[in-house]
């Protein structure tokens, strides 16, 4: 698990704090951090919704940044498939436009694509 420490100090958690919401001893899920033990897969499903990440991100298997587009709104999905198609030039021209339109600083927005 190589991601569990990591995503359990982002959100500030003890280690207490996310074995008593998955009803397992502090020991176990201090197993599965150290890479002791590995979780069962509904441990595993519990671990990504506690987290609010992928079951491969928490494998450590992919970006933690991926968007699932079934949680997107069909015209959010349009808009994607449109944004695929164009080249560098023209998706550098959409993205300050987006920002624009979401009131994001385009530097800002720039800074995290560098």
């Amino acid at each position: 698990m190589l991601n569990l420490k990591t995503l359990r100090k982002e959100n500030k958690a003890k280690q207490s704090d996310i074995a008593n919401k998955l009803s397992i001893a502090r020991s176990t899920y201090q197993s599965y951090e150290y890479g002791v033990a590995e979780p069962d897969i509904k441990t595993l499903i519990a671990l990504a919704d506690y987290f609010d990440v992928s079951l491969d991100y928490l494998c450590g298997r992919q970006n933690k940044n991926l968007i699932f587009a079934d949680s997107l709104s069909e015209k959010k999905k349009e808009l994607i498939n449109l944004i695929k198609d164009l080249d560098d030039d023209s998706t550098l021209i959409a993205l300050g436009f987006v920002a624009k339109l979401a009131n994001k600083p385009i530097d800002e927005v720039l800074q995290k694509i560098k």
